[in-house]
């Protein structure tokens, strides 16, 4: 990859993984997505699966899970491959570089699908010049409507969509997954600081199910400073 890349770690160690050295990094974001998800996952699909953060807690937390990760930008997937084999996960999860929107992924094949989308429209806010980067934040090429629908058709009925959102948005995220027969089960609302307001939402939709939502606790992020709070921290595995 041009600029290099370096392997970091997951989980306290957990997990490896590869990132480019500049542009596009994992956030805290797919850790959280990872986390709140609760174990078995089945057979897994990772929209924007990036080098493969949230696919690789998950698959860390179900030593029986398997998955299916698709990403668009090629020298992302081709960290993604990589990250894969050095975790010793060749035959539990196959990467693949490409539009998810066209790809032949069969129909309700998937336990549980799951993304970390591009999240901002391109009306909202500097779209950056880095292509990496722009491509991860903003709907350039996947939008709300697009990854929900790839969603609705992947899932099996019973099956599971989860995805981490700005909270500005879980209305409009809400109203399109109710649109693909995809019910809202559990929200968590993800919040800077406990002053201040939700920058994120979590959501997990079953498919076909017809339960109330159940809104839980908000999760804090940071405490005094700079330090994660020790949920965060639980989750991040130090």
């Amino acid at each position: 990859m041009e600029g290099g890349f370096t392997v970091d770690a997951l989980l306290g160690g957990r997990v490896t993984l590869l990132q480019p050295a500049h542009g596009f990094r994992a956030s805290l974001d797919p850790i959280l997505l990872a986390r709140f998800v609760a174990p078995p996952f089945g057979r897994i699909l990772d929209i924007g699966c990036g080098t493969g953060a949230v696919s690789f807690v998950l698959l860390a937390r179900d030593p029986a899970a398997k998955g299916v990760g698709v990403e668009l930008q090629a020298p992302l997937a081709a960290l993604a491959t990589e990250g894969r084999a050095r975790n010793g996960w060749t035959d539990r999860f196959d990467v693949r570089a490409g539009d998810v929107r066209v790809l032949a992924l069969g129909a309700a094949q998937f336990d549980l699908v799951v993304t970390n989308p591009p999240f901002r429209p391109v009306s909202e806010g500097n779209v950056s010049p880095h292509e990496t980067r722009a491509l991860s934040n903003h709907e350039v090429t996947l939008t709300l409507t697009e990854w929900v629908d790839v969603a609705s058709r992947a899932v099996r009925p019973g099956g599971r969509v989860a995805a981490i959102f700005p909270a500005d948005r879980a209305l409009e995220l809400g109203a399109a997954l109710r649109a693909r027969d995809l019910s809202p089960a559990r929200l968590r609302f993800v919040h800077p600081r406990a002053d201040r307001p939700a920058g994120r939402v979590l959501i997990e939709a079953v498919r076909a199910g017809r339960a109330p939502v159940v809104v839980e606790p908000p999760l804090v992020v940071h405490g005094d400073g700079a330090r994660f709070t020790p949920e965060v921290s639980a989750m991040l595995g130090v």
